[in-house]
């Protein structure tokens, strides 16, 4: 192991990646100088080389007056005495609670709680530490034991969701662990999403292009925007929110000119109102800065705007989201769920008297702040919502699906909806008609990623207007047939007198009704007399038509037709000028049919047989 400090963090072994790039641009000052500078916050930042691995490490000497980023007594007592305060307490209730803390944490100053050494302290972010390997758990240990022999080893914050292997490796190793807080995490796809939650996204996603606002690239498009990023951040997180660490220009401007976050604004007129910054750790994309102007109207809806952009870059990257504890209403409504955090402290190699002050920070984070979590949880999410939430687990297990998990899910729907895709391109008629609208609603799910539905769409569009398509062409080929049909019967066709007289058999299987021809012949220039013949499945099919000269003489083709079949083989349709039916009649009689049609125009047009 090797552990780098402000003199030698220039030479750790950072990966030539883009998220090893990323990393370096956040430690390597954060080492050299030390976490004042951005948090006002007191202690001395190494890292720990630990196989392939570089794990941040804070190291506090017991003095007070930290943030919560480096202070367990600031977790444990202070904040929650600030939330008091702020909260809707009772006077008398929140004194005497306010007053507990108090005694508390007089207790745990004396006993000096912050003499400790935080692993995996990524300040402002979640999600970063390592999961360790059980071997890695018990030297880490060791080593941490050995070169701060007078400090207790801590994790701050691990959720079961993202690291419950190395909670139970940390319990392996006699860990000991005090429940702090939940977070919330929203899941890249969930198959079944409540109504409301759906209503609820899709109402906040119209917010944006109505509002006037424009979405950009802080880091690209806003030079010189860190002091405004700062008081967007103080005014929300420190003025309307007072628990939360202070955070400097000087943070913004190092966030600006590193690449491990992306950050993103809100601009109207010139002027920044919103901003939030992203990234992603362990397969969760958390914010670990934002801010608003909260001296706007609250019907400006920047916080849900804020809300819905940072679900909207966590699905386009498949990714799930963490949204942090806090306005639970609001969150469970748009399907956020809550999981539990623990810290995890190793005291062995301490003396019994340095055990005192975790002690009391267990007994207040799991006797008091948990049960308070759970029962304010279960008004808000409903019990069957609310999962891990009971006591400190012996063995730790992810109350959610894993960020893999998850992920996957996401990714079987998407390949489900190619092969679907697939299956319906050999369907045709009603049954495709049927999937294409069944997938139009798979495709329109707000928790599929755009780019990737994108195509998914377009071979939609093109198999929902293929049919379409199909049958214009078909039409158009039958339409030639007709026409080729027409122009060959007109040639082999009779003369009698003035009137062409066209009878003929079809044969078997058109692919068009005869009447439509009889109808084409019909309307063709001159005085003409059309009797069709053909069999479909061994009926035979009629159709006789008149040209409106010989109707004016007292023709009617409904009339022609029932002489051309003996008597009751067939009820004709239609009138004067078309007529149609279908007979079951002995092969031998077709021609029959014919011969007397011709008979019967002969004869009306008053010329031999």
């Amino acid at each position: 192991m090797i552990l780098y400090d402000a003199t030698t963090i220039h030479t750790a072994p950072f990966p030539d990646t883009a998220e090893g790039r990323g990393l370096k641009s956040f430690l390597v000052p954060l080492v050299q100088h030390g976490p004042g500078p951005w948090f006002e916050d007191r202690a001395n930042m190494f890292v720990l080389g630990l196989d392939d691995l570089l794990i941040p490490l804070s190291v506090t000497e017991g003095t007070f007056g930290n943030s919560v980023l480096h202070s367990v007594y600031e977790r444990f007592i202070g904040s929650q005495r600030k939330a008091i305060r702020t909260g809707n307490w009772k006077p008398l209730a929140g004194f005497a609670a306010s007053s507990a803390l108090w005694g508390v944490g007089a207790v745990m100053k004396t006993l000096r709680l912050d003499k400790a050494v935080q692993v995996d302290c990524w300040p402002s972010l979640r999600n970063a530490g390592a999961n360790l390997t059980a071997d890695q758990a018990r030297r880490l240990t060791a080593f941490l034991t050995t070169r701060f022999p007078d400090h207790a080893p801590y994790f701050l914050a691990v959720n079961p969701v993202t690291h419950a292997a190395l909670l139970n490796h940390l319990q392996a190793q006699g860990y000991d662990f005090a429940y702090m807080t939940h977070t919330r995490m929203m899941l890249p796809f969930e198959p079944e999403l409540e109504r409301r939650v759906r209503e609820n996204r899709r109402r906040d996603a119209r917010l944006l292009e109505p509002s006037g606002y424009r979405l950009v690239d802080a880091r690209g498009e806003l030079p010189g925007c860190a002091p405004r990023l700062a008081e967007l951040y103080r005014r929300l997180h420190r003025e309307k929110y007072a628990t939360n660490p202070p955070i400097s220009v000087t943070y913004m401007e190092e966030m600006l000119a590193g690449s491990l976050l992306d950050v993103r604004a809100l601009v109207k007129d010139g002027r920044v109102d919103m901003f939030y910054a992203t990234v992603v750790m362990n397969g969760v994309m958390y914010s670990p800065v934002s801010g608003y102007d909260t001296s706007l109207p609250q019907e400006v809806g920047l916080y849900r705007l804020i809300n819905n952009l940072l679900m909207r870059d966590a699905q386009a990257r498949g990714v799930t989201l963490e949204t942090g504890g806090g306005a639970d209403p609001f969150k469970t409504l748009r399907g956020d769920r809550p999981v539990p955090r623990y810290n995890a402290v190793y005291l062995r190699h301490l003396p019994p008297w340095r055990h005192t002050p975790w002690r009391l920070a267990m007994k207040v984070g799991n006797e008091q702040l948990l049960p308070f979590s759970r029962k304010r949880l279960h008004a808000v999410d409903g019990e069957a919502n609310v999962v891990g939430f009971d006591r400190v687990p012996e063995v730790f297990a992810p109350t959610l699906p894993t960020p893999r998990e998850a992920t996957a899910r996401q990714e079987q729907e998407l390949t489900e909806l190619e092969q679907d895709l697939a299956r319906t391109e050999a369907l045709s008629g009603n049954e495709r008609v049927r999937h294409l609208g069944a997938l139009r609603k798979r495709l329109e799910d707000e928790q599929l990623p755009p780019a990737r539905v994108a195509p998914l769409l377009e071979r939609w569009e093109h198999l929902s207007h293929a049919p379409q398509a199909d049958k214009k062409e078909k039409r158009k080929a039958q339409r030639a047939v007709r026409a080729e049909l027409a122009r060959r019967l007109l040639e082999t066709a009779t003369t009698v007198g003035d009137t062409t007289v066209v009878c003929h058999h079809l044969g078997d299987g058109l692919d068009f009704q005869p009447r439509t021809l009889a109808e084409q012949l019909r309307k063709g220039t001159g005085s003409i007399a059309v009797a069709l013949t053909s069999t479909r499945e061994g009926t035979l099919e009629l159709v006789t038509a008149l040209a409106p000269p010989l109707v004016e003489r007292g023709l009617e083709a409904r009339r022609l037709l029932e002489q051309m079949v003996p008597p009751g083989a067939a009820s004709g349709e239609g009138g004067a000028e078309l007529a149609w039916a279908e007979a079951v009649l002995p092969d031998d009689d077709v021609s029959a049919v014919l011969e007397r049609a011709r008979a019967v125009l002969h004869t009306r047009l008053s010329l031999p047989t």
